[in-house]
């Protein structure tokens, strides 16, 4: 339980750090850590939560990390290959990221079916608005049924055995007051991808980029 709840840190330090530009500082804090999150395959060994569920948890105990933790995103990726009925589930093990501004920290705190621990903190100081999480309606069920209706039924028809990775974003930089779904499904057999983004409030979907 423990490895893994290292592992959900490692990959959800991957999956934020390599798809955005951030401070200096928290990319250092993070490199030990992330470095070989990319080698390590995710698994299906334990139950997993939909987002909104395991958010609970993960509060709690960011919150005895520090008391002005607020939610600044979230990460998940599904086992390799996971059939659209399991897709469906919305449910897998998570990884979120919380700041405190009072610190000037940001810490991981991976949610394992019902055993939630910060993995991973280090310092940040964040720049950009965060967005209140009452905003946030769309849980990682909902949000993946859009994501299959807008071409994920598609493309898995289509590439193959596929990998499904999704964050949430909690920020407000160039998201126009929106939280967001960012969801992502990579083909290993025709190295294509295919990511939607989705207002977390509404369930609109913004953007979808197709192979």
């Amino acid at each position: 339980m423990v490895v893994l709840l290292i592992v959900v840190a490692g990959l959800s330090l991957s999956f934020w750090f390599g798809n955005r530009e951030v401070a200096a500082p928290v990319a250092n804090s993070a490199t030990i850590i992330a470095q070989r999150a990319d080698d390590i395959a995710p698994t299906s060994v334990f139950d997993g939560r939909t987002a909104i569920v395991a958010y609970a948890k993960a509060q709690q105990v960011a919150l005895e990390w520090q008391p002005d933790a607020v939610l600044l995103n979230a990460q998940a990726t599904w086992p390799q290959g996971s059939t659209v009925s399991d897709l469906r589930q919305g449910e897998t093990t998570w990884g979120f990221t919380f700041y405190s501004a009072a610190a000037e920290k940001i810490a991981i705190v991976s949610v394992v079916e019902d055993t939630a621990v910060v993995v991973s903190e280090g310092p940040h100081k964040q720049e950009a608005p965060i967005l209140s999480v009452t905003g946030w309606n769309l849980d990682s069920k909902d949000a993946i049924e859009t994501f299959l209706s807008a071409g994920g039924n598609s493309f898995l028809e289509n590439a193959g055995v596929s990998t499904l990775t999704m964050a949430l974003y909690a920020d407000d930089q160039e998201r126009n007051g929106r939280m967001e779904w960012q969801i992502s499904l990579f083909s290993l057999q025709t190295n294509q991808a295919l990511t939607v983004r989705l207002d977390a409030t509404s369930g609109e979907v913004l953007e979808s980029t197709a192979p």
